[in-house]
Order: structure tokens, then sequence, then C-alpha cells
């Protein structure tokens, strides 16, 4: 893989949590038991399933025989005793239009009346007969880029869901179509009367594909088609808000396509029972991106007055189970390698209305790259009605340059994840060619803004490409005619109008000095080993410096 620039334009809408399971509210009965039944309103299918599920409460129904009709004719439906749910799926295509359901179900106990449902639905006439049955190449490489994240962060992979996945395609056609970003509506929401209307609601666009589970949906615009999934995903993912479904413990399966300018990605959940405290970057985590700038609704500093983009890389802490409320912060904490405290902002369900059972940890500045930090949180929480206390502290250390923990983590995630045992020990090792336009860090190739020369028999390397593959930042001195070098307490000038550097404030002579070549700081490989605090090696043969830092 190639490191290159990003995005050209990113909006992120909202991550939003539903059942399609909401259209039909719970109906009692005389023997203690209601039901949900589907579908209902407009499908899209032409052979949907059609279901009746009972839900248990204070007794378990017998029933004695169950009978289902459509339009009054009688099909061979299916009764599962043990899931308690009757279902058909037609083997022939149900024609357009309103179509009703008669579903009579005798209990054992004759002092009770029969169970009866009635309901309509209708195939809309964009119905189609069948729905694929494996992904597509984008759909797959998307796929892949989401379980990246969830394998490192020791949550299991997502399985693909074909009806969720034609819920995904039919609302991100109706994004595109009517380029909704430019209209300044809810990415999550349709109008009936333009093109492509499926449902108003995410939980009606659920059931018209076929899929009456809970899910929840992210959304990203991106300002050019050309945004390969992948990179549509990365952006959701560095996102705070829209990075908290990635890291659900009961999301199971998943569908997701991009049309145009829009990725949808929409997660299925179940009831998830246990409680578990998952926080991003992941422990151990070799290549954290150093910033956010934003690009997202609702916009996570928006209660942050004074704070302007870029901030620090978000830190998550989020928890997941049935039975947890009332999550508290009660304290955090960020450490740089060298123990100083790094100001943070703080999102809290408490003080933010997006936030249920996450908190984030935003730094008030970018963090610095290449550098371990240590991230400390203690929740208080109410579960299962009693209060309890979670706390974790980790470490992570952030990528020395701009997107190759994005390459390295869909280029291999289980390779990946070997990495993030010690963080701390991770060696990197860059590799400039003397005729290359390219240098590889940690196997990734990077372009680089300008090539190598050879001037009076030394060769010379662009001191911001250098120090781009190191992680250490350069600002010009002008008065000095310098460069300046800056890394984890070491800084170094590189004067170019005389034949001397210094190092931490000392001067030192060198017969190789930094010099200017068309207004741009160069610096000769044999200087390196001097000034960087790193193994360097040059070949030869291949005209090869290798950096070991």
């Amino acid at each position: 893989m190639v490191i290159g620039k990003r995005f050209l334009k990113v909006l992120l809408g909202l991550f939003i949590a539903v059942s399609g399971l909401l259209i039909a509210q719970p109906q009692a009965e005389a023997a203690s038991y209601s039901s949900y039944w589907y579908p209902q309103g407009k499908v899209g299918l032409m052979k949907p399933t059609i279901v009746l599920e009972i839900m248990k409460t204070d007794i378990t129904p017998e029933f004695k025989s169950f009978t289902m009709k459509i339009d009054q004719v009688k099909v061979d439906a299916h009764w599962d005793m043990g899931r308690m749910i009757m279902s058909y799926t037609p083997s022939t295509d149900l024609k357009v239009g309103e179509h009703t359901v008669n579903i009579v179900m005798e209990l054992k106990d004759d002092s009770y009346l029969p169970l009866e449902r009635s309901w309509t639905f209708s195939v809309d006439e964009k119905a189609i007969a069948d729905l694929p049955s494996t992904p597509t190449a984008q759909q797959l490489e998307g796929i892949k880029a989401i379980n990246d994240y969830r394998v490192i962060h020791g949550l299991n992979p997502l399985t693909f869901n074909k009806n969720l996945t034609y819920a995904a395609k039919l609302h991100a056609q109706y994004l595109e179509t009517n380029k909704v970003v430019e209209t300044g509506v809810s990415m999550h929401e349709e109008n009936s009367k333009p093109p492509g209307y499926i449902g108003s609601k995410l939980y009606e666009r659920g059931l018209y594909a076929g899929y009456a589970g809970y899910f929840s949906e992210d959304v990203s615009y991106n300002g050019s088609s050309k945004v390969a999934i992948t990179q549509a995903i990365d952006g959701l993912f560095d996102a705070p808000y829209h990075r908290t479904p990635f890291l659900t413990l009961d999301a199971v399966e998943i569908g997701l396509d991009k049309q145009g300018d829009y990725t949808v990605i929409e997660f299925g959940l179940t009831n998830e029972w246990n409680s578990r405290l998952v926080v991003s970057p992941a422990p151990g985590d070799p290549y954290v991106p150093i910033n956010f700038d934003g690009h997202e609704t609702p916009d996570p500093i928006r209660n942050h007055s004074g704070t302007k983009y870029p901030v620090g890389y978000p830190i998550m802490a989020q928890l997941s189970g049935r039975f947890v409320r009332d999550v508290k912060l009660v304290e955090s904490k960020l450490t740089n390698s060298t123990g100083k405290s790094v100001e943070l902002l703080l999102n809290t369900p408490v003080d933010d209305d997006h936030l249920q059972t996450e908190v984030m940890l935003i730094p008030t500045k970018p963090l610095s790259p290449d550098t371990v930090y240590t991230a400390y949180v203690r929740l208080s929480v109410i579960e299962d009605n009693k209060p309890k206390i979670y706390e974790k502290k980790w470490e992570f250390r952030t990528e020395p340059i701009a997107y190759l923990g994005k390459n390295k983590l869909h280029g291999d995630s289980l390779q990946y994840f070997k990495k993030m045992s010690e963080p701390s020990k991770l060696q990197h090792v860059v590799s400039f060619g003397l005729t290359d336009n390219k240098f590889i860090l940690d196997d990734v190739k990077v372009p680089m803004k300008q090539k190598p020369i050879i001037k009076e028999g030394s060769s010379y390397l662009w001191i911001r490409d250098l120090a781009g593959a190191l992680g250490a930042s350069v600002e010009w001195d002008d008065t000095q005619k310098a460069a300046i070098y800056t890394k984890q307490g070491r800084t170094i000038t590189l004067f170019t109008a005389k034949s001397a550097y210094m190092l931490n404030g000392v001067e030192v002579t060198t017969d190789s000095p930094a010099i200017l070549d068309n207004d741009s700081t160069i610096i000769p490989v044999r200087l390196l080993s001097e000034v960087l605090g790193a193994k360097v090696e040059f070949d030869e043969h291949t005209r090869t410096v290798k950096i070991s830092y």
C-alpha cells in the first residue's frame, strides 16, 4: 500500500439505534403473553418473510394448532416452538400491492380464546425478487475494514447480512440521487416526495428491506466519489460519535454500501446481557493518529467554548450491556512518555445528550507523533440496579506519520494485532532509496515530497521528508538560516550558512553541514548518525539509507 491524501470533504451523520420491531406494540393476551408481527407498511421484496413472534411473560403458552393465510389462501407456515416464532417465506413472487395476513393459533388450554392476528402489508412496485446472497467486492472491502477495527479491540467480527445490505444500498442511492447533504437535512431520514424513498425513519427502511431486528446506522459523505469505501470507514471510525457502533459488544452482523459520495453502514445488534468496558484507541495500539479535524455532526467540541480544530485524537471509553445505566466519569487522565499530563475536554452522558454509556476524552491540542501515552478512566455505573465501578489504565503509541496506521491495519490486521503487546518497545525502520521517489516506513511506501539528490559526490535527503519518516517536527528559523528539528526532547538546529549544527543548545562543527537547495533544507546522509539519536546504515550497493529508531 502507498500512503496518500485521504479526504477531500467529509460530513458524518449521527449514529442512531432503533429496532424494526417498534412499529408493532406488544398486545397483551388473556394468557399473559404478547406478540409482534411483520412485515407492515411497504416492503421491497417480492418474497418477504412473514413472521409472528410470541413474547413470553409469566407463562409459556402451549398451542395445539395454528393456521396462517395470505389473502385467504392457507400457506405452509413453520412453527419454531423453542423461539416461539411462526414464519413463512413465499416460494413465488407476491404481486405488487396490498396483502392480508390472517393467523389463528389455538391453545391447548380451552379456557383461553384462540390467538388471532390479522394485518396488511404491501409489496412496493420497486420490489425485487431475490437479494444477492454474497457481498460485492466493494462491500467485502468495507466489511473487512470494519472487522479490522473490531479485531484490535478484541471484539467479534461482524457477518454479512443481505437484508441490512439491501437497506444500506437503497438509502445510499436515495442520498446520492437527491444530493441530501446539499439540502441541509439529516442523512438518516428520507422525504417521501423525492425519488428513491423507502421510509422516513431507520426502522421503516429496515422493514422495507426485510430486516426486523435491532440495528444502528452510520452515514458519511465524502466530497469525491473516488474516495474508497475503506477510507470512508476510516473517517467514520476516527469521529468519536460514529466510532461507538464499531465498538458495540452486541453487534453481530452488518450491511453496507457506497453510492457516489455516500457510504451507509447498518450494524445488526442483539440484546447483549453481559457488560464490558471497551476503550479506544485499543490498548497497545502502536499507530494511533495524532489529531482530529472535526467534520462530524454533532460537533464533539460544541460544548467547549474557545476550542478550535485540530484537537488531539479522541479517546473513548464505552460500556456495553443490557442493564447498564447512569454512567458517570469519576476520574480520567492522559499522560505522555515523560509523565506530563495532557489537557482534556470531557464529554459524558451528564453533559452530552448524544452519549448514553460512553465518555469521550478529547485532547485540546494534537498529540505528538511517535509518542507513548498512558490513559486512565474510572467510571461509576448502575448495573442490574446496583452501583458498580469500572476502571481501565492502558497505553497506546501515536504514528510517526499520518495514515501509516490505517495502511498497516488494513494491510494485515492480525500482524498489526501481534505488535500491540508492548507499544513502548516497537522499533520503526525507514529506508530511503537515493534513486527513489518514495521511502519505506515499517514496510509501507510513502511518497517523498522531494527526491534525494547527489551534490558534489554526497547524498542528501530533504529534511521535511526525513522528519516525517521519523515522527519529528521541523520549523524554519530565517534569522539563523536554519531548520529546527524537534522530537521528544531532542532539538537539532541545522545551520545552512555555516559548517555546524546545534544539538540541545550545544553547537558542534561538522564537515558535512545541511545546505539550502532551491530554498529547501537538505541534510547529508553522513550527518544523520551524528544528530538523530538513531541507528543509521548505508548500503552502497543498493544506495539505500536505513534508519532504525
